[in-house]
């Protein structure tokens, strides 16, 4: 997939995105970019990009995070780092930003603050939906979440990132539901469905090699495969 210089993630809480945004910013790095992730989530002290400083900072990627990201105290509280850095970008469409919002429409009131900077640097929005969300289990139900997310944020999504995953017990058929649950949301949406990502276990487990998968070789849209970076509070 093809990722804009500014790529904004929206979605709800329990999608995956934290784990696709981690990904797409270390794919990034890899080709050779440079990455910033910023890290806009200040509803859910859990499961968030800030909570992998070191791995980011491995692999040279600048962090953008609350400040008071990994502490005990509950205070939402922004930098005003991403000013300048969407200005950068502007200036530098070689670099990447990339965005992780909070889940739903709460979570997505931090990004109003920088939507009119976003809209004109013609950053990229990708709703981020999974057909194993327990409170959005069809099509219809991912859908109709999406108006209030987009208006809480005053940014309008122009894709779907499909991340329909059961963790490391994700099989084929997993992923191809997900794909179908996905394609329909994108139609209901009026929107293109960007990539599907898949788990990276998913083909570890698999006795098929990954090129000779079905969703590799005749791919209806692009397939991400990624490992799963972000952990379970017991891990």
């Amino acid at each position: 997939m093809q990722l804009s210089p500014i790529t904004v993630l929206l979605g709800h809480a329990g999608t995956g995105k934290t784990n696709a945004a981690l990904g797409l910013a270390l794919a990034e790095a890899v080709a050779g970019r440079q990455v910033t992730l910023a890290d806009l989530d200040v509803v859910n002290p859990y499961f968030r990009s800030s909570d992998y400083p070191q791995l980011l900072a491995d692999a040279g990627i600048r962090l953008v995070a609350p400040v008071l990201a990994r502490t005990t105290l509950d205070t939402p509280s922004l930098t005003g780092e991403l000013d300048a850095i969407i200005g950068a970008i502007r200036t530098n469409p070689e670099q990447r930003l990339i965005i992780d919002v909070g889940g739903d429409d709460d979570g997505a009131t931090t990004i109003g603050r920088w939507s009119r900077m976003l809209a004109e640097a013609d950053a990229q929005v990708l709703y981020v939906v999974s057909a194993y969300r327990v409170l959005t289990q069809t099509p219809e139900e991912a859908a109709a979440m999406l108006p209030a997310i987009q208006d809480h944020a005053h940014l309008t999504a122009n894709a779907i990132l499909n991340t329909s995953n059961l963790g490391d017990e994700t099989t084929m058929e997993h992923v191809e539901h997900g794909r179908a649950f996905a394609r329909e949301v994108a139609r209901l949406c009026g929107l293109p469905l960007a990539a599907t990502v898949v788990p990276e276990a998913c083909i570890q487990n698999s006795a098929v090699p990954l090129d000779e998968q079905p969703f590799m070789t005749s791919p209806e849209e692009p397939v991400l495969v990624m490992p799963r970076y972000v952990k379970r509070p017991w891990e």
